[in-house]
């Protein structure tokens, strides 16, 4: 990357949206969609092996690995020629939470959310939440998402949210959203809930 580039990226492109266009504008991905989210706190040490879909969230400390580097190690201690490698697919509509570790030769279906933590170390089929370490099946995505809407019908900002076709990220109600949320959780006063 030029010394130029790099000062763009470092200074000018926020993470998440604004970096992910600029990746795709870049090429830097096998196959990149629309709508990706990846976070400059992301390490993916060879782009050129990952396939990304639309709406794929790589968010921070998220660690694409397609490479086992072990292997200079072992070529180095038996001398040969060994290499590990995999490419990594990651389908439409897919979360990755903080800390995500994908190993190498890993396809993770469509409509999929690995939990923050979770190491991948096999192909995980759409439509399901997997979390852990390895990361294993936890529920199905459609299951999910109905607890989450079950969930958001208790809460008293529920009107809030509603003001938008959908709720994504409004710089103008997070404000009061934050206030709402600590009220609700910890009630009016900041100290009527501090732990022991």
């Amino acid at each position: 990357m030029r010394l130029l580039d790099k000062f763009y990226v470092r200074f000018l492109v926020s993470s998440g949206f604004p970096y992910a266009a600029y990746l795709k504008k870049t090429g830097v991905f096998h196959t990149q969609g629309d709508n990706c989210f990846i976070s400059k706190a992301a390490n993916i040490p060879d782009p050129h092996l990952v396939a990304l879909g639309d709406n794929v969230w790589v968010t921070s400390g998220c660690q694409l690995l397609c490479h086992d580097a072990s292997v200079i190690m072992i070529n180095l201690m038996r001398s040969g020629h060994r290499d590990r490698v995999g490419p990594i697919v990651i389908g439409s509509n897919s979360f990755l939470g903080n800390n995500v570790v994908v190993l190498p030769g890993t396809t993770i279906g469509s409509k999929t959310i690995i939990g923050a933590g979770s190491v991948v170390t096999k192909d995980v089929p759409a439509n399901t939440v997997f979390a852990g370490n390895p990361a294993r099946h936890i529920c199905e995505f459609e299951d999910y998402v109905l607890r989450i809407e079950q969930d958001t019908q208790k809460y008293p900002w529920l009107d809030l949210l509603q003001q938008n076709e959908r709720h994504v990220y409004d710089p103008q109600l997070e404000h009061q959203l934050r206030v709402e949320r600590v009220k609700y959780f910890f009630g009016d006063r900041r100290d009527s809930k501090r732990p022991d």
